[in-house]
């Protein structure tokens, strides 16, 4: 008889189409938890998880595999081989005594279309009060919220309102089963006192939630609960809960799935509708001042026979069951959420997904999700020896792939779609925080923020039209919408975003080589933008120059300035790239681009080499990262100009309780400019700003992000999980986007004794990985048509499977 574990090369084969990814064998046998010691055949391993079994039968004719999701490893299992930083511990985070009143003890699960943040108990939904507020421009008690992409609420334009004229809604919640024993709930509402042996799990890897708890209601009755929950990445409008309940005693109890409207922000209750005898609950609401409506429909899956009777108000359904001690029971929900924005029926799309779910059942739709993440996953920043940079990585770049989604039309928000802070709005965050991050990990995802732009080019346009001016002229904070809603500030409030914005799209071509993307979608926008911006500047005056008035940097303890930086520096940048752009795309270029970039009005020195901020600027004290700017992203360069300098003068002067995204870009500066500081704003680009128990970040060191800063700081703030990786990425690898392609020039922070290593870097559509070390730095095409990289070295070109060596540069 054939040995059972011997895995023929067309098995080999059969389990690298079914797992795609990387994955290796053991021949067990192997101790899985409580499940004891199984030797079934060949168990395969992913970084640690196991994820399926080759089973064999006595001819040694292959079974099939069998997906395995309901068992996850946290350390290295025995027989799996470990790839240098590839390890099964570090991969989720734990949260061991209940803290319902602690936001930061929340965990966050999201597939770029569906964000939900789960309460502390395991589901539903938690309102924390007026003492834990949101950031501007809201202002209100923070909530466990779920938010679905490009779902907004509208309001009439006013010349006294702010610049937005939308706001995220938020949604009725739709996780959680309450467990009803003896007249007491478990829910978010449950006294702290009753819940024992309790503990909340994020695993990263499979972007799932696992909540276990020891209810004890009462003398009489006891309950062991587990909830499995996530929002599903392979199926973009389904979000599943697994609930398992075991008494500890025999009896009954009720279990209720209600999609709760407590939860709901800026929405109209339209329709709500539950259907025991289908296991089926639908609620529908309409986002206010508009006509958009969205559903969330829950199908449920419970114990055979189970019957249910739908609450008075239509919302959900509560289930009566008789159990006995010790015999475990299960309820699952499969929720479909969807809006007008994805189809004309949004309900049914909704209903759809939910029922689709359901008759696949949870085992295989958790797996499929998890594989989609391990795709995700793939590229990785690897410093060796350094347990709380991995755990920072991991947590930053899991909250910035939870917020977007490949071939989705919307942007990233402040806070992905983890709250209502900044109201869901789109700021400069989405290009210059953001968007670099994605550009060199995930070019598919940075296309929906410059997409996202191009779709409103015509909106753009329309509001440069209201103000007699030609070309695009973007609000500095909207929705979807992109409109215009104050000309008090949305021609001269941080303009310098249309000059990121144009970077943005510029970047996005360099780094993929996409010229059928270039001339239909960015080039467009640039040369849009550098119209708008030409004319805003205006004719020479008598000096010679063009000037910028009003305006205001990013510096936003000041209002109004005139030649701001940053602003009149960006412009400069602008006028080169369209000219650029224009002429690869057939487009006619203007020739006083040319000369606005030539003789474009910069403010004096403040400092030998130093630009002031702005005209007049005298030393006061920034809020966040403004003239340091000029030189990453923009490559500024002028007669006289000090990179090293500028760099040591502001950011001597940032407030170090302003936002989080600023040490991010001193870590970029530094490593070219004085590598001994590069560690010391890496650490603080992350480290003040994590939060116990899942690592993410906040937006400040304290409760509010600046002196002037209304509202509370965002939480969570994605805009400085991009940026702190932002930071890894571009400053000890020296990347830069140039017009010709991709730039490196490594150097090694003191911090990283062991070295760093970049894997899945994307250049066109080659994959490189980075290895950094004291010694000198290898670059390996690992796939991709060839690909040519200015180097300290000179142009060097590489082809798949080859390697590049170049020198290291030392930290100090």
């Amino acid at each position: 008889m054939p040995d059972p574990r011997q895995v023929s090369r067309g098995d080999e084969e059969i389990l690298a189409r079914a797992l795609p990814g990387r994955h290796r064998f053991s021949d067990g046998p192997v101790e899985v938890g409580a499940a004891g010691v199984l030797d079934l055949g060949w168990w395969v391993f992913d970084d640690g998880r196991m994820v399926a079994v080759w089973r064999r039968d006595c001819a040694g004719r292959g079974l099939g595999v069998a997906l395995v999701v309901s068992v996850l490893l946290v350390g290295p299992v025995p027989g799996a081989v470990a790839e240098e930083g590839d390890v099964g511990a570090g991969w989720a985070a734990d949260s061991e005594s209940y803290a319902p009143e602690d936001f930061h003890a929340a965990p966050y699960l999201g597939n770029g279309r569906i964000g939900t943040v789960v309460p502390s108990s395991g589901g539903g939904y938690h309102d924390y009060g007026e003492g834990v507020q949101t950031s501007f421009p809201l202002q209100q008690s923070r909530y466990t919220g779920t938010y679905l992409a490009g779902f907004y609420a509208r309001q009439a334009v006013s010349q006294n309102m702010w610049n937005n004229t939308q706001v995220i809604a938020a949604l009725p919640a739709w996780s959680g089963f309450t467990v009803s024993v003896g007249g007491k709930d478990y829910g978010p509402g449950v006294d702290p006192a009753a819940v024992q042996g309790y503990r909340q799990r994020l695993d990263f890897r499979a972007a799932t939630v696992t909540t276990t708890a020891e209810w004890v209601p009462d003398a009489d009755h006891r309950v062991d609960l587990r909830y499995d929950t996530f929002v599903s990445r392979s199926r973009p409008d389904l979000a599943v809960q697994k609930l398992t309940i075991t008494p500890r005693f025999s009896g009954r109890l009720d279990v209720t799935d209600a999609i709760d409207g407590s939860a709901a922000r800026r929405v109209t209750p339209v329709s709500a509708n539950a259907d025991p005898a289908q296991h089926l609950t639908s609620v529908g609401v309409r986002a206010d001042g508009t006509q958009d409506t969205a559903f969330v429909v829950s199908s449920d899956e419970t114990p055979a026979g189970m019957t249910g009777a739908a609450l008075p108000d239509g919302s959900g359904i509560r289930y009566d069951a008789a159990v006995e001690n010790g015999r475990s029971e299960t309820f699952v929900k499969y929720v479909g959420i969807s809006s007008s924005d994805y189809g004309a029926d949004p309900q049914a799309r909704a209903t759809d997904a939910a029922e689709e779910g359901r008759s696949l059942g949870f085992d295989a739709i958790h797996g499929e999700h998890a594989d989609a993440w391990d795709r995700l996953w793939q590229p990785a920043i690897d410093i060796a020896g350094r347990d709380d940079y991995r755990g920072w990585v991991r947590s930053a770049l899991y909250a910035v792939l939870a917020s977007v989604r490949e071939g989705d039309r919307w942007s990233l928000q402040p806070a992905g779609l983890s709250s209502d802070d900044y109201g869901g709005l789109t700021y400069w965050d989405a290009e210059t925080w953001i968007f670099p991050t994605l550009l060199a990990l995930y070019p598919q995802l940075a296309r929906t923020v410059v997409d996202f732009r191009a779709a409103a080019l015509p909106q753009a346009e329309s509001n440069a039209r209201g103000y007699g001016l030609p070309g695009a002229m973007y609000p500095w904070d909207d929705g979807p919408a992109q409109q215009c809603a104050s000309p008090a500030v949305c021609g001269f409030t941080e303009e310098h975003l249309h000059n990121e914005i144009a970077l943005a799209q510029w970047q996005y071509f360099v780094a993929t080589g996409d010229e059928a993307w270039l001339r239909s979608t960015g080039a467009p926008v640039i040369v849009a933008i550098a119209n708008y911006l030409a004319a805003r500047v205006g004719p020479k005056l008598p000096d010679g120059k063009y000037h910028y008035a009003p305006a205001a940097g990013a510096d936003e303890y000041v209002s109004l300035t005139v030649d701001n930086a940053l602003t009149n520096g960006g412009v400069m940048s602008t006028m080169r790239i369209a000219a650029l752009a224009a002429q690869r795309a057939g487009l006619p270029v203007d020739p006083r681009w040319a000369d606005i970039e030539a003789n474009m009005a910069m403010p004096g020195d403040i400092a030998p080499g130093v630009p002031a901020e702005y005209l007049g600027y005298a030393g006061a004290p920034i809020k966040q990262a403004d003239t340091v700017l000029l030189t990453y992203p923009f490559s500024y360069a002028a007669q006289g100009y000090s990179p090293a300098d500028t760099l040591h003068y502001y950011f001597d002067r940032t407030d170090p309780g302003g936002p989080n995204m600023s040490n991010s870009v001193g870590a970029i500066l530094s490593a070219q400019l004085d590598p001994c500081r590069t560690q010391d704003y890496l650490d603080r680009s992350a480290q003040p700003y994590v939060r116990a128990p899942y690592g993410f970040q906040s937006e400040a060191r304290g409760d509010r992000s600046g002196a002037n800063a209304l509202g509370q700081s965002a939480w969570i703030f994605v805009t400085g999980s991009a940026g702190f990786l932002q930071g890894l990425l571009y400053g000890p690898t020296g990347l830069r986007w140039t017009d010709t392609g991709a730039r490196l020039d490594p150097m090694l922070p003191s911090g990283f004794p062991d070295g760093m290593t970049v894997r899945g870097l994307a250049v066109g559509d080659t994959r490189l990985t980075v290895r950094i070390e004291s010694s000198g730095t290898t670059v390996t095409a690992d796939s991709g048509p060839a690909v040519t990289l200015d180097t300290p070295i000179g142009s060097k070109t590489i082809a798949a499977g080859q390697a590049l060596r170049l020198p290291t540069r030392a930290a100090c």
